[in-house]
């Protein structure tokens, strides 16, 4: 939460300094970045066979699964067909652009603003991100996090027409973006390989105006900690996951 309400975006037309902009991935990125380091520091058989080099992590990756099905994953994690000619680490955990198979697939979604009209779009990108992973890989780990924000007002950077009146998009909070995360609980979490569902998930609420600065929402209705969809399960689970089913890599 430090990283956005730090991160400025400066609009080149009409000069307006954002927090967020939809149009690009950094934020995606940086949560991407947040996640593996979460999950690296709870998974030691993660940590270790990074520090082995037979794991690398690919933010963006275009990935063919076995099936022939294609998809760009937001944060992947597996064996890697060589590594970023001039990729950085992550928790130890090198980069790669292309990799044989993939172990983790973390799909990254926001909502700052129409909460209720994206609802229908945000639950099927998510719902169809786990069934290509698992119909690529049945013991691949699918794992979902959507950031929600709950500001009642939000200043959009596509909705601007002047550098001098800044347009506001008033919100009816906390009701819609209650309403967005109780649409989300009806996601499935799949508690064995072979079923139906997310490995792990969550959401996480943020108060975001994308002027004054931004700051992570602990009250409800965010999830609270033991919530199936709070961030500690979400990470918990991926950790857990993973040392279950590769702890022994071919």
């Amino acid at each position: 939460m430090a990283w956005l309400a730090a991160h400025e975006h400066r609009d080149r037309k009409y000069g307006h300094v954002y927090r967020y902009h939809p149009r690009s991935d950094v934020h995606s990125i940086a949560l991407c970045t947040f996640i593996l380091e979460d999950v690296a520091e709870r998974c030691p058989v993660l940590r270790q066979h990074a520090k082995e080099s037979r794991i690398a992590y690919g933010i963006n990756v275009v990935h063919v699964w076995p099936n022939g099905k294609r998809k760009t994953i937001d944060l992947a994690v597996g064996t890697p067909v060589g590594l970023a000619p001039a990729g950085g680490t992550i928790a130890g955990t090198a980069s790669a652009t292309t990799f044989s198979q993939v172990l983790i697939s973390c799909e990254a979604k926001t909502v700052m603003t129409e909460h209720k009209k994206s609802q229908p779009r945000i639950f099927d990108e998510l719902s169809s991100s786990h069934e290509i992973v698992h119909q690529g890989r049945q013991d691949a780990i699918a794992a979902g996090i959507t950031v929600v924000n709950i500001s009642e007002s939000f200043v959009s950077p596509l909705r601007q027409k002047s550098r001098r009146k800044i347009a506001v998009t008033r919100h009816r909070q906390p009701h819609v973006a209650e309403a967005m995360l109780r649409h989300l609980r009806g996601l499935p979490i799949r508690e064995e390989v072979g079923k139906v569902g997310f490995d792990a998930y969550c959401s996480f609420v943020v108060s975001c105006d994308n002027l004054t600065g931004a700051r992570l929402w602990r009250d409800a209705p965010a999830p609270q900690p033991g919530d199936p969809d709070h961030y500690d399960s979400f990470v918990a689970r991926i950790a857990s996951c993973y040392a279950e089913r590769f702890a022994v890599l071919p």
